[in-house]
């Protein structure tokens, strides 16, 4: 009796082992098996997911402001109508794809298209919390470019240089803020245009070297008052680029820092042949000394330039001043000798009324 109640406790007890005994672990292959099909499950459904969603993003897009207008005839004069009153209060943001669309349709040689496009650019960054980008201020010089320069069967320099020259000032203005989103190409571009404007103008015979003053007496014509504006413009520009490439925020403090970064697009610098074409205006309007003074130095001055100018720059300045030189020693010489014969026909008047004299 105590055997069999000894048998059967044993039983029980080898019966409860049995049911309790965990699980074995799955192999190594099972389990990556398992997670791989949960893995490639789980891809498909999110991928089918974000194409749904994004199908319905796509339908379900809003019409941009010219859109909805459905204009018969874009010009920039009707596109910032729409957009102003599209923005009127304040809510709604005017798309980039829109601001570029206003640019491309500057008809060629519309000057009025050109300032649409110029009051577009400080109207919708002070009203509209506008961040112009890379391809938005490209449409804009580009359509102002075309705008601007007049369609005539024969272009000669003088309405060249206007154009570009404008087209400058809007890059200069702070207001338009093309400082943040412009690219070297396209200041290149501009200055390409007032190179070629002021070689043209030469051709014609006009007289390109001025005299640099102070401060403006009021008394100059207008041809001098335009290469005086060209000149500055052309200083403008590469002080535009000169500046954003040195990364002014660092100075900053952190709220203007943050405004900053907000609306740079690009901290590109000038290149090489920005400072080629700078220097061919500058030394055929001013000379070498304004040059050095107002091209290359803030150039050199820049922190990762380290004051490294090219060799060619340098032996253009060079030429330059030493072609003044002989021109102002020209001058010297010329002058000496208009004086000495004064000098001589004023003694002999003087002796011929002497010999008058003393025959009476």
């Amino acid at each position: 009796m105590n055997n069999q109640a000894l048998v059967r406790a044993r039983c029980i007890l080898r019966a409860n082992k049995l049911v309790h005994r965990p699980k074995e672990p799955a192999t190594a292959g099972v389990q990556n098996l398992m997670s791989s099909r949960v893995a490639s499950s789980f891809q498909h459904h999110r991928f089918a997911f974000s194409s749904v969603a994004q199908q319905e993003q796509s339908t379900d897009r809003r019409p941009s402001a010219l859109e909805q207008a459905n204009l018969d005839v874009i010009t920039p004069g009707h596109s910032i109508f729409v957009l102003q009153k599209y923005a009127a209060d304040g809510l709604a943001l005017i798309r980039q794809s829109d601001f570029i669309k206003l640019c491309e349709s500057a008809r060629p040689g519309k000057m009025k298209d050109a300032k649409a496009i110029a009051t577009a650019l400080k109207e919708f960054r002070r009203n509209n919390r506008f961040v112009l980008q890379k391809a938005g201020a490209r449409a804009a010089v580009e359509g102002m470019i075309r705008s601007s320069i007049p369609n005539y069967k024969e272009l000669y320099g003088k309405p060249r240089l206007h154009a570009a020259v404008f087209v400058a000032d809007q890059i200069i203005d702070e207001k338009t803020a093309l400082y943040f989103a412009i690219e070297t190409e396209l200041v290149d571009q501009v200055l390409g245009e007032i190179q070629q404007a002021l070689t043209e103008m030469e051709e014609r015979g006009m007289q390109l070297k001025i005299e640099i003053k102070e401060k403006a007496s009021g008394d100059e014509d207008d041809d001098e008052k335009l290469l005086f504006k060209t000149l500055r413009v052309t200083e403008g520009l590469v002080k535009v680029l000169v500046n954003r490439s040195v990364r002014p925020e660092f100075n900053m403090k952190k709220r203007a820092a943050r405004n900053y970064l907000k609306r740079l697009q690009t901290v590109a610098g000038p290149e090489l042949s920005t400072l080629k074409l700078a220097t061919d205006i500058a030394l055929s309007i001013g000379g070498a000394a304004v040059t050095q003074k107002d091209i290359v130095g803030p150039h050199a001055a820049a922190w990762w330039t380290k004051g490294v100018v090219d060799e060619s720059i340098l032996k253009a300045i060079a030429d330059a001043e030493s072609r003044e030189e002989e021109a102002a020693r020209a001058a010297e010489e010329e002058e000496a000798a208009n004086t000495e014969d004064d000098s001589e026909a004023e003694e002999a008047g003087e002796g011929d009324v002497d010999a008058k004299d003393e025959k009476e």
